[in-house]
């Protein structure tokens, strides 16, 4: 099953239950309950927005999906689900895109080998579709950079005095990064000048920070329901986000409201706390970081695709971000 987003995009989708299906044929994970496990991650609700950016660069670059294409598609797929679950057991998350989170089930040390072996099956996936067609290689390099950011984030939990600089070059290594990979992995092929492929990477890199800056609002402003996960997780895990960290730059922000580590949050705390940060605009000020980032990126568009193109690239990203620009 595919995500309804990519209704839509009927040759994106088709190309989407591919991706799945080369993902559970090449899944060689020995023990049965954990490979159960991950396969009720690939089945459940994920949008696969990574994974969908990939293959649609693909089809504006080349006007077909090539085999390799789909094996790129699945590694940065596998690469993404690594992530999610190592930061499931830090964030000590009960769910997963519906399902019962993996530490939950086994424990943290089995969570963690599971995402590591993630790790080395997204690499495996990766050197198939370059085997499959000769194409510059980026992947290792970022998913340094990817791990580096996640690191940085452990480094700033708890820690208030994190500037909105330092933040957004965080998120650009934990989660622009990968976007970054996936345009530009749909969008690399000899007969495609570097030029181009350099554009794509940034494309798919200002994509990954609105993206990130949305996901950080969605937390504050979206109910469990509608999100998918706890509203409010990120403070009370010490994961300050963008419009946290704008209200903490203020001079008058009442930091008292922000408790430390190993504090059981009530509801009447999250609430004070967002009734004070609204003082400062900082929702509508985070708004504005993501139309900059998507309007920088469909500026750079203009140089790789047609205009049919772009529209189809800034409805799917509007539909994403629930947002109209």
């Amino acid at each position: 099953m595919v995500h309804a987003i990519w209704q839509d995009y009927p040759e994106i989708e088709a190309a989407l239950r591919e991706v799945k299906e080369i993902i559970h044929q090449e899944l060689a994970i020995s023990s049965p309950s954990i490979r159960d496990i991950i396969r009720d991650y690939i089945d459940a609700s994920g949008k696969y927005i990574r994974a969908g950016l990939c293959i649609m660069f693909a089809k504006l670059n080349y006007g077909s999906i090539p085999r390799e294409i789909l094996y790129s598609a699945a590694a940065i797929e596998m690469l993404h689900l690594a992530t999610l679950i190592h930061d499931d057991v830090i964030d000590e998350a009960d769910s997963r895109r519906g399902v019962k989170a993996i530490h939950k089930q086994h424990s943290n040390r089995i969570a963690i080998y599971a995402g590591d072996y993630l790790l080395a099956y997204s690499a495996r996936l990766f050197k198939e579709a370059h085997k499959l067609y000769e194409s510059t290689s980026m992947d290792d390099w970022v998913i340094e950079r990817i791990l580096d950011g996640e690191i940085s984030q452990l480094e700033n939990q708890f820690e208030q005095s994190i500037s909105i600089y330092q933040y957004l070059r965080q998120i650009r290594g934990k989660t622009a990064m990968l976007f970054a990979l996936s345009v530009f992995s749909g969008s690399t092929r000899p007969e495609l000048n570097r030029f181009k492929s350099r554009q794509a990477f940034y494309i798919g890199l200002e994509i990954g920070m609105a993206f990130q800056l949305s996901d950080d609002l969605i937390d504050y402003q979206i109910d469990q329901r509608a999100s998918g996960k706890p509203q409010l997780q990120d403070v009370q895990n010490g994961i300050y986000t963008a419009p946290l960290i704008l209200a903490m730059e203020e001079e008058t922000f009442n930091k008292q409201l922000i408790h430390s580590r190993g504090h059981k949050w009530t509801e009447n705390e999250l609430t004070a706390l967002v009734n004070e940060m609204e003082k400062f605009n900082v929702f509508n000020r985070t708004n504005e970081l993501v139309d900059s980032y998507l309007k920088k990126s469909l500026k750079k568009l203009d140089k790789l695709s047609s205009q049919q193109s772009k529209d189809e690239i800034r409805q799917l990203l509007n539909a994403v971000m629930k947002r109209n620009f």
